[in-house]
């Protein structure tokens, strides 16, 4: 089989007022050409008519006219008629008499006719008239029609009359050229109403393809949108003048239902997107919740044991000071905890704001630590510096982070679970590259089959056994670091386990001095 490679056409840009202008002018040439061509040929064939009735009643008086001077062979009056017949009918071109064998008794001519004329329009085998069409025999002269008719049934002889049809060609190109005048100036008013036509509808239509072109998240958010078809042009008012309306006002307005539907549904949407954020978020409180019940079993164990002994010696003054600073410190550790849960749990705008991202790297490592020790995982810190700045929403991005440690912890325990004497280990790296920042989870729990990873950003896929999950964390991760303008990705390692790879974009060097993020605490 023959593959035949199908090579791009360039299309060539039209505007609609030369397709109206085209179309209307082919229309117009067309119909004014085949209309020239009947009206000359109609014309013609009137004026023909005519000429030739004119012509054979004209030969008829005058053969009779003249019977006489040829019975008395009254030449010179007989040449006198002739000429005097040929300055009161000014199409005669010629007048002559010729006799039964052929001879010239009288003409007009200023000279001897020539033979050929002669001969060129005989009666004969009894004929009462004829007519020939002879061609120029001048340069103004394009036709002549010579009339032949017998004199007392041609024992005299026959007269030859012969008509020029100047005045018929000059009545024809007058009447072309009148004509060819109202063609063009339908021509005109033609590309008149294209150039009106092609306004009134291409006019809303730019304003459909501008506003096409211009929608977006934040115009749909904003409701920037829509056209405005009552304008106060007067060139499309004009169409209003009878309060009509049409396919482009339909459209129109159609447009705009569209555009205020799809902003009811971003609204929607992002009303949807906000709930299963929310949704992710408290299903991670939930796995949360036993390692914080540990941070704080533990702290209250201790506040506890101080009381007890308090209770025990109430009089020692010195060892109650040193329970009362502990159970302080007890208290600070269980304010901390419960703090962090409730931030995290509480439903926050995405307010952008300059952030130390270690910091909440490591906010979000204390909300995990007892998942991490639970099961044995050794936490391994790469940073290249112990303060990295970005724009971002606080909250929002310690969601992506425990979405992505609590996934590295579960994949770590699917694996120990075939494997007991498995060691966990998850390494976070921190670095910037140009004026971006790129941070890194990497687990060496069971990795994904690769046809799977295309899929783990997609709503409700889940392949996890050990905890099982909703599978919206990465989703929602996915839409939290796309509205931070960054990247997100996953592959598994040569070596087993898993990547998870986020570049955020990083606010200019020269900022760092006006930082209202707190530094370092880790």
């Amino acid at each position: 089989m023959v593959t035949i490679k199908a090579f791009p056409i360039n299309k060539v840009k039209l505007p609609l007022f030369w397709k109206f202008a085209i179309a209307i002018s082919l229309t117009v040439l067309l119909f004014g050409t085949l209309n020239l061509l009947f009206i000359r040929h109609q014309v013609y064939r009137t004026f023909e008519a005519q000429i030739e009735r004119n012509g054979l009643s004209i030969a008829s008086i005058t053969a009779e006219q003249i019977t006489d001077h040829l019975l008395y062979n009254e030449i010179a009056a007989l040449n006198n008629h002739l000429q005097k017949t040929k300055s009161v009918v000014h199409d005669i071109k010629y007048l002559m008499v010729i006799s039964p064998d052929n001879q010239v008794i009288a003409h007009t001519f200023n000279s001897d006719p020539p033979q050929s004329l002669i001969n060129a329009n005989q009666l004969n085998g009894g004929l009462t008239s004829g007519i020939k069409i002879i061609h120029s025999l001048s340069r103004n002269d394009t036709i002549i029609r010579d009339f032949a008719t017998p004199i007392l049934e041609k024992r005299l002889g026959t007269l030859r009359i012969g008509f020029s049809e100047h005045t018929i060609q000059q009545r024809l190109e007058e009447a072309s050229r009148m004509f060819i005048f109202l063609v063009f100036g339908l021509l005109i008013f033609g590309l008149i109403a294209a150039f009106f036509l092609s306004y009134i509808i291409s006019e809303p239509l730019k304003k459909m393809s501008y506003q096409v072109s211009k929608i977006n998240l934040s115009s749909l958010e904003s409701r920037d949108y829509g056209i405005d078809l009552d304008t106060n042009n007067k060139l499309l008012k004009l169409k209003n003048l009878f309060n009509m309306t049409d396919e482009i006002d339909v459209l129109g307005n159609s447009f705009n239902q569209m555009l205020f539907r799809l902003n009811l549904a971003y609204i929607e949407l992002e009303r949807t997107r906000e709930s299963l954020s929310h949704t992710e978020k408290l299903a991670s409180v939930g796995t949360l919740a036993a390692g914080l019940a540990h941070e704080i079993n533990n702290p209250l164990t201790g506040i506890s044991n101080c009381i007890r002994r308090i209770s025990d010696k109430p009089e020692n003054i010195e060892q109650n000071r040193e329970y009362f600073n502990m159970m302080n410190e007890a208290i600070s550790k269980i304010s901390k905890v419960v703090k962090g849960l409730l931030d995290f749990s509480r439903k926050h705008e995405m307010n952008f704001s300059r952030i130390n991202i270690i910091r909440h790297i490591e906010n979000s490592l204390s909300l995990i630590n007892f998942q991490v020790q639970q099961a044995g995982i050794i936490l391994k810190r790469d940073y290249e510096l112990n303060e990295i700045y970005i724009n971002g929403s606080p909250n929002h991005l310690e969601q992506v982070f425990i979405n992505l440690l609590l996934n590295s912890v579960d994949s770590i325990q699917e694996k120990k679970a075939t494997d007991p004497s498995f060691k966990g280990k998850i390494t976070i790296k921190l670095k910037t590259e140009g004026q971006s920042v790129k941070i890194e989870f990497i687990d060496n729990g069971i990795g994904l089959s690769p046809d799977k990873i295309k899929l783990i950003f997609e709503p409700f896929f889940t392949e996890k056994k050990a905890r099982p999950g909703t599978g919206l964390g990465l989703t929602v991760s996915y839409d939290i670091i796309r509205n931070h303008n960054g990247q997100i990705t996953g592959a598994n390692e040569d070596d087993g386990g898993f990547r998870i790879t986020i570049i955020l974009p990083q606010p200019d060097k020269q900022e760092n001095t006006n930082n209202n993020d707190a530094t370092g605490a880790f």
